[in-house]
């Protein structure tokens, strides 16, 4: 057997991919957070030290307000994610979907109970709503590492007679 059909390998190697994937977040947005917290500072304190009777500076400080709130949230996300250990979670897919989240880009859905987690069409291949699964997620942007199949536990008075 080659490397290539190990599934331990197999398994470590898409591991080390989706964490690549979390850093490369960390990577993108942080800079562009702490550049976008920075004016929002820069062009508020100037609004309140220098009276604040200029319309345009507060639609300024408001528009970068949000859009600094925005990167923040996808910064702070994948810095947390990276910062912290994967999850474990079984439970009863409900919904499993596909969309298109950008012009070139296909994100698979599942959702466990009531937690919407994506992943990559490899990963979700034989997953579908109904199947009892385990699955390895990274908890803050809800990335999922692996996921795979388990048999679903009976629950507490059942006997298997």
């Amino acid at each position: 057997m080659s490397w290539q059909e190990d599934p331990a390998l197999q398994a470590e190697l898409h591991r080390q991919s989706i964490r690549g994937r979390v850093l490369r977040s960390a990577i993108i947005w942080t800079p562009i957070f702490v550049l976008f917290a920075g004016l929002f500072v820069f062009y508020l304190l100037d609004t309140l030290l220098n009276g604040g009777d200029r319309g345009g500076t507060w639609v300024l400080v408001v528009i970068l307000g949000i859009v600094t709130s925005l990167f923040g949230f996808q910064a702070m996300q994948a810095v947390l994610d990276l910062v912290g250990e994967p999850r474990k979670r079984a439970g009863e897919v409900t919904r499993r979907w596909s969309r298109t989240d950008s012009l070139v880009m296909k994100s698979h859905y599942i959702r466990l109970d009531k937690e919407i987690m994506r992943g990559d069409a490899y990963q979700l291949a034989g997953i579908k709503e109904g199947d009892y699964v385990e699955a390895t997620y990274y908890p803050h942007s809800a990335v999922l590492i692996w996921v795979e199949k388990v048999p679903k536990p009976e629950a507490d008075g059942e006997s298997s007679e």
